[in-house]
């Protein structure tokens, strides 16, 4: 399986790059404003901007053909399933790894907010892997050549989750909001338990797959 998670970050080396660059070109934003939410939308998205290349692993597997002749190498489907789901917690953690130059920069000036931390790390958290959850599944069983689209209808959907679950939340307190920390913990809970369901759907799509 180690080969298997080598061979997805190699095909994705460029746009990680890209993704890099992006992650430390934003740090300096929140140093031209004063408004803390800016902190958090710019934790977000570097916590977000690695996992949104899940799809460029899989277009480049699918031009190559490499998604067909996988399946008759001496592992098992499952192993193929684990393999891409562990590139994308490792694409997860390298955006929360990128986030680390945003607070040693703003921490060195006196300009970190706690609470927009909190909300950056989990806002950028439940969109990462709730996207992850649903375009991956989506994916596979529509092709890579619609994975652009699909990453934006996830990514969308799970702005949509979220508010979702803040609506229901609001309706026994309506003091909460759509901001609150309870909302980013339950959202975060909400997609890593999606995340879960994705990776069974998947593994299932996987295991019927044929040439």
């Amino acid at each position: 399986m180690k080969g298997l998670v080598i061979n997805n970050f190699y095909s994705m080396q460029d746009n990680i790059k890209l993704s890099a660059g992006i992650a430390l070109a934003v740090v300096i934003i929140p140093l031209l404003a004063t408004d803390p939410k800016i902190l958090s939308m710019i934790i977000a998205v570097q916590t977000f901007v690695f996992a949104s290349n899940i799809g460029t692993s899989l277009q480049m597997d699918e031009t190559s053909k490499w998604n067909k002749w996988e399946l008759t190498l001496p592992v098992t489907r499952t192993a193929i399933i684990n393999a891409k789901y562990l590139s994308f917690i490792l694409l997860i953690v390298m955006g929360l790894a990128s986030s680390l130059v945003t607070l040693l920069l703003h921490g060195s000036l006196g300009r970190l907010d706690a609470a927009a931390l909190v909300h950056g790390y989990l806002f950028g958290l439940q969109l990462a892997i709730t996207t992850v959850a649903i375009v991956y599944p989506l994916i596979l069983k529509l092709g890579a050549e619609k994975s652009d689209v699909l990453l934006l209808t996830g990514a969308g959907l799970s702005i949509g989750i979220k508010m979702a679950i803040w609506y229901l939340l609001y309706l026994f307190n309506d003091a909460i909001s759509f901001n609150s920390v309870t909302v980013g913990i339950v959202s975060t809970l909400v997609a890593v338990l999606m995340f879960a369901v994705s990776y069974g759907v998947s593994a299932r799509i996987q295991r019927n797959k044929e040439f």
